[in-house]
Order: structure tokens, then C-alpha cells, then sequence
């Protein structure tokens, strides 16, 4: 049992408000516990809170019961709580799966025989045997998920706690992970307690706590939910989600404004392609994984999206397309400009958006890290307007967010300051990976509107995402990627 007693939070420094307010709360062994909000919410800090990662200013946290000893002899100093946080590759610290499997067991001080028996235990029980010799970077979000899962599991705690677990999954890799999740530690009487911002995740369980404001506003069975809360508050993409193509004849495409609905070319002048790419091979990190390009144009003012399943090649379809990874075969052009090495890459024209961009943060101020791009690169405004100008396209008040550090944000709001920080550029051709992943129903509204604007000044946007429902809601055609090649383009 997990139980919480007048717990509050705040960041420094003192007065910038609360993040949590006297919450109580408590996780009985066994339960599936959603803890659902929108950005900023206070889901990810009740989480580190209930996993022992942070401490409450105030108020009590308590794990009570009996530590697991599961059927290969966990020790009794195994962990209370485990805890995977939103992104996988932020705790992966070796260079293979095996070493990555055995580095918890190592700092419980289990003897050399047992941590062999619960490394083959745990591969098996989370289908990690054909991986073990790879290194966690290189394997899809899936079989990240799964990894993650497995290095706890060989830990032993009695409480498992997932941070937006679902973010980086398409639907056969979600299929997998609940599986995971239901062959090992619910089987075994584990308390599960996972954030979200989607109401399809949050119908998975069997109680929904609602966060808003720090406070909890809703404590009840997900059927309940919809009744308790204003509607917009929660997305549902979950739905949409898929493993393979998007079915091309469902739902109604994207109405294109300010264009004809036609093919590119089509009844009109021919324009320069913005990417160009012919019998093209792609080679990231220099490993077995090749994307094959047989044939693809990209019209000026296009917005194309790109979709396939986990480990399909749609990051590397994006590197492709922006000139940052040149072909190993066949020829690429960006902006009418052969790609052939990544000095070829034309900065300044091109702006990325990256699966995991916080990652590349590194500015003590939001004002800071999102005018870095405007102060690169030559534009039309002072670098302190441009800021505040893409903050509000983002949909974050700069008066709110200018000054503050982006470290200590929430992941959502994350994710906004790095979009952010690519709408402040001046670029013709845009390039987001996974852009919704994180984003409450609000934020993803926002961004919709943002690609709105870019559209209307004639920018090119290419978009990757597992969502097939934003992709249709947004782009004008979609190509699929299957087993790392261009297996259709409509």
C-alpha cells in the first residue's frame, strides 16, 4: 500500500507556487491506478513523490506491506517502488541489454548465481533474449518499454510506478507492454500507478485520479471520469494509434486552405521540389537498420505525414528529408541543393523538431533557450520578440514562462518551449518527430493552430507520428514506412 497524507510541493524558489497541494491519497497492493491531467498538472511530481524519487515539502509518504518475494528468491531489501520515467532512454547507463538488465541487481549486492537466474528470467519473461547484445539506444520504443519493465522486475519492488508509459508506443507495441505488465507484475499482487494525459489510457484502469491545479479534483472508476471533467481537459489518440499504415479510406482528409486539393503540380505551374530523393539508401549510426527511398517529391507548401510502426525508419525518413543524414546509395535534394555529407545540411532554412528535444536543453531561461535559434540565424525580428511571438503560437503566456527554467518544467510544457524554439526560426522546411507525444488535448489544439500559421506562410512541413488521427487532422497526404522502406505514398 502506497498512502500519502497532506503532501504538497513546491520548486524553488519560495513563492512560485505549488505544484502539489495537501494531497491525499491512498494505493491499495493490486490496484491499477491511472493518474490522468493536462500539462503541468502535477502528475509527474506525484509520481517521483510516491516512488521516493522527490520529497514533499510537507505532509508523509508511507509504502506499507510485505516486500515481493517472487518464486526465484527476490531479497528482502528489494526495492519498495520502482519507477520508469517518461523517457526510456534517460535510464538506460550501459552499453547493452544484458549489462543494462544486471546493473540494478549489482547495486542490490545479489551474489554472481542469482543475478544470472533472474537476467534469464526476465528476458524471457519480457521477450528480450534475441536483444540482449544490443545496445538499449538502438532498439525500438517498444522493446525500450519492455527493457525498462524487465530491469525493474529483476529489482523486486513491490509497487511499480510509469510515467506516460505509453507515449513512445504505437498500437502493437501498446498491445505488448500491457501484456508485460499483466504477466509479471500484476500477476504478482502489484500496486501499478501510471500518469497520462489521454482519457483511452486512463479507461485502462481500474480507478482515475484526476490532477488539476496540483489538487485532486476526481478519485473514482474511469466510466466516471468523462461526467467529472470538462470534456476538452483530455485527448483521445490512443484510438488512433497505429502499428502499421493509416487506413486511407476512413475520416475525412484535412480541408487544404489557400490551395486546390490536387496533386502537386497538377493544373498549375510545376514548382521546384522542396525534397527530392531517388533510389536513395539511408544508414543511421552506421548500423544493420537501412530505410530505402525508392522515389519521393515533396511540393513547396506541402504538408506530408509519415507513418508506420516502431523501428520502421520514420526518424530516419526525417533525417533524409532535412539533409543531416546523406545517402549511402542514390541522390538527395534539399531546397535545391544535393545532400551528399552534413556539411550539406542548409541550417537556417531547415528546423527540426526532435522526438526528445528537451534533451538538448541546455539555457537557464525559457527567454533564453528559445531565442537561441533567432540569434543563430539572421530573421526579421529582435530575438526577445521572436521568443515571446513563438512561445504564444506554442501556447505558453510569456509573461508565465519567459524567466523560468525550463528544467523544472513539466514534460508537456517541455515539449511546447521545443516547439517553441523551432517556430521562432524563419525556416522553409519544418520537420517534427512525434510532436503530440506528452501534449494534453489543449496543447495538441494549440499546435494545429501553429502548423495553421506556418502553412500560411508557404512553409513545407513534414510531420512523423504513431497518431493517425492528428495526421489526417493535418497533413495533406501520407506516406508509410514498413520494414525500413517507402512502401506507400498517397
Amino acid at each position: 500500500m502506497i498512502r500519502l497524507q497532506d503532501v504538497s510541493f513546491a520548486f524553488p524558489p519560495a513563492g512560485s507556487g505549488d505544484v502539489l497541494r495537501r494531497v491525499n491519497l491512498v494505493v491499495r497492493d493490486g490496484e491499477w491506478v491511472a493518474v490522468a491531467g493536462g500539462n503541468g498538472s502535477g502528475k509527474t511530481t506525484l509520481c517521483r513523490i510516491m516512488a521516493g524519487v522527490s520529497r514533499p515539502l510537507t505532509g508523509t509518504v508511507t509504502v506499507e506491506g510485505a516486500q515481493r518475494v517472487p518464486a526465484d528468491g527476490a531479497p528482502r531489501g528489494a526495492p519498495a517502488t520502482g519507477i520508469a520515467f517518461q523517457n526510456p532512454d534517460s535510464q538506460f547507463v550501459t552499453s547493452s541489454v544484458e549489462r543494462e538488465l544486471l546493473f540494478g541487481m549489482e547495486n542490490l549486492g545479489l551474489e554472481a548465481l542469482e543475478m544470472r537466474a533472474r537476467l534469464a528470467a526476465a528476458a524471457g519473461a519480457f521477450a528480450l533474449e534475441p536483444y540482449l547484445t544490443r545496445n538499449p539506444h538502438t532498439l525500438s520504443g517498444g522493446e525500450k518499454q519492455r527493457l525498462l519493465l524487465a530491469c525493474l522486475w529483476a529489482m523486486g519492488p513491490r509497487h511499480l510506478i510509469l510515467d506516460e508509459p505509453f507515449s513512445f508506443l504505437d498500437s502493437g507495441g501498446r498491445a505488448a507492454f500491457l501484456d508485460a505488465l499483466r504477466g509479471s507484475f500484476r500477476r504478482e499482487g502489484s500496486a501499478i500507478v501510471w500518469s497520462t494525459v489521454d482519457a483511452d489510457e486512463a479507461a485502462l484502469a481500474d480507478r482515475v485520479i484526476y490532477l488539476d491545479g496540483g489538487e485532486i479534483r476526481f478519485d473514482g472508476v474511469p466510466g466516471d471520469l468523462a461526467r467529472a471533467i470538462p470534456r476538452e481537459k483530455l485527448q483521445s489518440s490512443l484510438v488512433h494509434r497505429s502499428a502499421g499504415g493509416v487506413p486511407l479510406d476512413e475520416a475525412p482528409r484535412r480541408e487544404v486552405r489557400g490551395r486546390p486539393e490536387t496533386p502537386p503540380g497538377e493544373g498549375r505551374a510545376p514548382a521546384a521540389a522542396v525534397v527530392e530523393v531517388r533510389d536513395a539508401r539511408f544508414s543511421p549510426g552506421g548500423g544493420d537498420f537501412l530505410l530505402e527511398i525508392p522515389s519521393l517529391s515533396i511540393a513547396p507548401g506541402e504538408r506530408i505525414g509519415v507513418c508506420g510502426p516502431s523501428g520502421s525508419g520514420k526518424t530516419t525518413f526525417l533525417l533524409a528529408c532535412a539533409g543531416l543524414l546523406a545517402p549511402r546509395k542514390g541522390a538527395v535534394m534539399v531546397l535545391g541543393a544535393r545532400v551528399a555529407a552534413r556539411r550539406d545540411f542548409p541550417a537556417g532554412r531547415v528546423a527540426f523538431l526532435f522526438q526528445s528535444p528537451e534533451d538538448g536543453f541546455f539555457a537557464p531561461t525559457v527567454r533564453e533557450e528559445v531565442a537561441f535559434a533567432r540569434r543563430s540565424f539572421a530573421g526579421t525580428e529582435e530575438p526577445g520578440l521572436a521568443a515571446s511571438r513563438a512561445l504564444s503560437e506554442a501556447g505558453l503566456a510569456p509573461e508565465s514562462f519567459l524567466e523560468r527554467n525550463p528544467f523544472r518544467l513539466s514534460q508537456g510544457e517541455k515539449r511546447l518551449v521545443a516547439l517553441a524554439s523551432v517556430l521562432v526560426m524563419e525556416a522553409s522546411l519544418f520537420l517534427l518527430d512525434e510532436p503530440t507525444i506528452f501534449l494534453d488535448g489543449g496543447a495538441r489544439r494549440r499546435l494545429l493552430s501553429a502548423l495553421e500559421r506556418l502553412s500560411a506562410r508557404g512553409a513545407t512541413i513534414v510531420i512523423a507520428s504513431h497518431d493517425a488521427g492528428f495526421l489526417r487532422e493535418c497533413t495533406d497526404r501520407i506516406v508509410t514506412l514498413e520494414n525500413g522502406r517507402l512502401s506507400r505514398a498517397v
